[in-house]
Order: structure tokens, then C-alpha cells, then sequence
């Protein structure tokens, strides 16, 4: 059958199907007819919440049924195509709370996805935004795949002291680092997440065929990069491909304390850190 008509039938068939629980709703809550009630009615089971009923045991069961056909669809956990592209996982970074930073690098550290490169940009080149290479060589540094740059300034903003020679020299250092680097950490002057964003994409410029993107406080899934790239690939319309963003705790709401915890710890870490470098002088 071609796949227009299946379309075609499907959208007829969807909205058959909705009129006639709108109007068996709608009858069912005009004549308020009942199957069983208690004595003074405090308690009731009539047609309107029968059809109800019925209503979200059909829907249940038709997500069931999409998401197995889609799971099945998606198995074996395979790369993308034959002609897979590489990516760069570009992490940005803001006077991150330290326990999630080492989450989201260990988390980087995990995706199955074949020479992965990561690029990790703070917003920030102060003494007190130091902590977070400080992690970030913990969790991703120690061999000749990882590199750092602190720069005094950023693409669209000079630092105080840069000419324009040291300036356009930072800039090619920045690139080489990335480019050069499978995990890679760049501090630079404060600009904002849109300027941490563009220092990744114009250092990786045309070295990769894909970037994805996420901030400091995310974990993300092993499988992600694959999956995504999968469905770039696989459709030529799609231009983008975002995940499945949940909260700390799936299904749990993040609460205010939580997100005042967090903002008291990366302080107190920026403090430590400043005490030591005062020590070390």
C-alpha cells in the first residue's frame, strides 16, 4: 500500500475514532446514567467514567505498542551508518557546583561513540573559576589526549593587556588545543554562554561533521551521541536533534534548596581554591 494512503487512512481513522469519544463523553455526561452508586450517591461509577476509562486504556495501549516497535526498530545499538560522521561534545561551563562538573565530565567520559571528541569552555579565566579545570583535569586530564588553555581574552573581546599580535595568538592557540586534543579545556574571558558557545564552534570549525552541545550540570546517557546521530543521518530534513532533558531523579521535581546547595558549594569551592594559590604566593 503506498504510503500516502496509509497516511491518509490513518489520519481518517484518528479522527473517527476522536468524534466518537467526544460524543460518547459528552452523551455519556448529559444523561449522567450510572452503573452503581452508594446509598446517598457519595460514591459513583457511571457511563461518563466507563468511557473515560476505556478512553485512556486505549491510548496506554497504543504508546505500548509505538514505543516496542520503536525499540525493536532501534536494536542492535549499532553506529548510525556506514558512513557515520565525528562529533564534538561541547561543554559549557559557569562557576559550576563541583560534584555536578565531575558528573557531567565522568558522564562524557562514558558515551559510546568512537573517537569522541570533547570540549569543555569556561566562562570565566579568573582565579576563583580555576576549581573547574582543576576538575576537569582529574577527571579527563593525566595523558598526552588532553589539553588546557587559559586565555586572557575571547573572540570578540580583548583581555587587559593583549595587543593585537598576543590577541590573534591566543586565537590560533585556542584552535590548535581543540583541534589537536580528544579531551580539551578552554578558560576564557567572561562573555556569556552565547561567547563560550561560539569560541567552541570557531576553534572546531570544519574538523568535525557534527556538535553537540550541553552545560556543565548535565549527565548524559552513554548512548546519546548514537542515538541522536542516528536520526541526523537517517533523515536529510532534520537539521537538529535534541534529548530527553529530566531533572535530577527522574520524575522528581528539583527543589529550591537543592539549587541553593549547589550554588553554595561552587562558591565554597572557588574560596578554597583561592586560599591555596593565596598560600602557594
Amino acid at each position: 500500500m503506498p504510503v500516502q494512503l496509509t497516511t491518509a487512512l490513518r489520519v481518517v481513522g484518528t479522527s473517527l475514532f476522536a468524534l466518537a469519544v467526544l460524543g460518547g463523553i459528552l452523551a455519556a455526561y448529559v444523561t449522567g446514567y450510572q452503573f452503581i452508586h452508594t446509598e446517598k450517591h457519595y460514591l459513583s461509577f457511571g457511563l461518563y467514567g466507563a468511557i473515560l476509562g476505556l478512553h485512556l486504556l486505549i491510548q496506554s495501549l497504543f504508546a505500548f505498542l509505538e514505543h516496542r516497535r520503536m525499540r525493536r526498530a532501534g536494536r542492535p545499538l549499532k553506529l548510525p551508518s556506514p558512513r557515520q560522521g565525528s562529533v564534538a561534545l561541547c561543554i559549557a561551563a559557569y562557576q559550576e557546583d563541583p560534584d555536578y562538573l565531575r558528573k557531567c565530565l565522568r558522564s562524557a567520559q562514558r558515551i559510546a561513540f568512537p573517537d569522541l571528541k570533547v570540549v569543555m569552555v569556561v566562562d570565566g579565566n579568573r582565579q576563583e573559576d580555576a576549581y573547574m579545570l582543576d576538575i576537569f583535569h582529574e577527571v579527563l586530564g593525566g595523558t598526552e589526549q588532553a589539553g588546557f588553555f587559559v586565555w586572557r581574552s575571547n573572540f570578540h573581546e580583548a583581555g587587559e593587556g593583549e595587543t593585537e599580535a598576543s590577541l590573534q595568538e591566543g586565537m590560533d592557540r585556542v584552535r590548535d588545543v581543540v583541534r589537536a586534543s580528544t579531551f580539551s579545556c578552554i578558560m576564557q574571558k567572561w562573555g556569556g554562554k552565547r561567547e563560550v558557545m561560539y569560541t567552541a564552534f570557531k576553534a572546531l570549525g570544519d574538523s568535525v561533521d557534527y556538535i553537540q552541545v550541553c552545560d556543565s550540570d548535565t549527565v548524559l546517557d552513554p548512548a546519546c551521541t548514537i542515538e541522536m546521530l542516528r536520526v541526523l543521518e537517517e533523515d536529510p530534513q532534520v537539521g537538529g536533534v535534541g534529548g530527553d532533558v529530566q531533572p535530577p531523579g527522574k520524575g522528581m521535581a528539583v527543589e529550591d534548596d537543592q539549587v541553593q546547595a549547589a550554588q553554595i558549594r561552587a562558591t565554597e569551592a572557588r574560596s578554597v581554591h583561592q586560599r591555596n594559590i593565596s598560600r602557594e604566593q
